[in-house]
């Protein structure tokens, strides 16, 4: 029954940070979260299995600050293990003023990079925000 309770608990854990694993495929699926300048960025990996282009969607959220100005499709690049940009091939937005969902589609990277992150540049006075994810 203890270890019952314990995989429970850590489930519950895992959740609340939210984490959820694929069992039986490499990738781990994450939310990220960076704060500064009075907005928050959250970014997390669609399709970490899939072969086919990179899905990542972005959710800005202030009470402050005006995101309509921002053009994420611009501002971001996607970086491979290897140090290689990709820029997205195209944004899918959603919302506005305060609360924007963006949906930002690159193109496949190497099928063996092992690493990739997310730059999202230049948002409320904040330089970069940067997101990682190991793909072994």
């Amino acid at each position: 029954m203890k270890t019952f309770l314990t995989i429970i608990a850590a489930l519950i854990f895992g959740v609340a940070l939210g984490r959820a694993v694929i069992f039986g495929a490499e990738a781990v699926i994450s939310t990220q979260t960076v704060s500064g300048g009075r907005v928050t960025a959250k970014v997390t990996y669609l399709n970490p299995t899939s072969g086919d282009d990179l899905r990542l969607a972005v959710v800005l959220d202030t009470h402050s600050v005006n995101l309509d100005g921002y053009d994420l499709k611009a501002l971001s690049v996607l970086r491979d293990a290897r140090g290689k940009d990709y820029l997205p091939l195209r944004a899918e937005n959603k919302g506005s003023g305060h609360h924007r969902e963006i949906t930002l589609i690159f193109p496949k990277i190497a099928p063996d990079s092992k690493r990739i992150e997310i730059v999202i540049k230049d948002i409320a006075g904040v330089k970069e925000r940067t997101f990682r994810w190991n793909l072994e």
